[in-house]
């Protein structure tokens, strides 16, 4: 079974710039790419004011070709279009810091019950640079878990606003899948191509629908590469990548269980919560 909408829904993609779903950029790096490889030309840019705090969403000057500034103000923008025959539609840009109940409401408006949600989201964790970068899929649906063959999603704790809209979906009878990929949390500092084309093929996985952006493959070598070298200066990154290629590796073993890597993602996300 594929995860795609019927009748006169769509599938629906939402993903957040941030700190605390948008690890080295993965997600919101993919739904950016989506929308320009599947011409998402519909787009609208909803009415954000009283959700953001700007010392920590602050607003950017971007200048145009002649050196002319303005300014460009956190906010949600919308994008809709269709991709082989099925309606998508995007929703992107910077997660909240305030009035969150007011803001799932404002971004569950745009969704149908007809809808198919996937939520995208970036993790940073222990795991190597060197191996496929695993994607965690769960649901708070039982139902869809089983057509799917993915976890039930069993989370206690701390949360971000990406994880509450899963919630807030199955309250409302909205179908949603979580997608989140693990970044290692060794590499920080700048996005990662590698990530994101992990995320793309969950989603392929998962609905089916082709993701065609070549550059990423390419990219995604060349920032491993990157990162091979930032570690071979580095005495301590090289021993804890080899502890984290031999804990990766005997995980993959046929009696280990992916439950495995996803209590390495709910150990991280209450290790945040704690240090918020």
């Amino acid at each position: 079974m594929t995860f795609l909408p019927s009748g006169s829904g769509a599938l629906v993609f939402i993903a957040f710039e941030g700190q605390d779903a948008d690890a080295s950029e993965a997600a919101s790096s993919l739904v950016k790419d989506l929308i320009e490889s599947w011409r998402l030309d519909e787009s609208e840019i909803l009415d954000t004011d009283g959700f953001y705090e700007f010392r920590f969403s602050e607003p950017e000057i971007v200048r145009d070709e002649t050196g002319r500034a303005t300014i460009a103000w956190p906010g949600i923008e919308v994008h809709r279009g269709q991709h082989l025959g099925t309606p998508v539609t995007v929703i992107q840009g910077h997660e909240p810091g305030l009035k969150w109940r007011e803001f799932l409401s404002l971004i569950l408006s745009q969704v149908t019950a007809e809808d198919c949600v996937v939520l995208l989201g970036g993790l940073h964790a222990e795991v190597p640079h060197t191996r496929p970068l695993p994607v965690v899929a769960n649901t708070e649906d039982a139902v869809l878990a089983a057509d799917l063959n993915i976890d039930v999603n069993g989370y206690e704790g701390p949360i971000g606003i990406l994880g509450l809209l899963g919630v807030e979906c199955d309250r409302r009878g909205r179908h949603a899948i979580n997608l989140w990929v693990g970044v290692p949390d060794y590499l920080t500092d700048s996005p990662s191509p590698k990530a994101e084309l992990a995320l793309a093929s969950a989603v392929e996985k998962y609905t089916g629908l082709e993701i065609d952006i070549p550059i990423l493959e390419e990219e995604s070598r060349a920032w491993e590469l990157g990162a091979d070298e930032l570690v071979a200066h580095n005495p301590h990154l090289v021993e804890l990548l080899k502890g984290l290629e031999q804990l990766n590796d005997s995980t993959e073993l046929p009696e280990a269980s992916g439950d495995a890597i996803a209590a390495e993602f709910e150990r991280y996300l209450r290790k945040r919560g704690r240090e918020k």
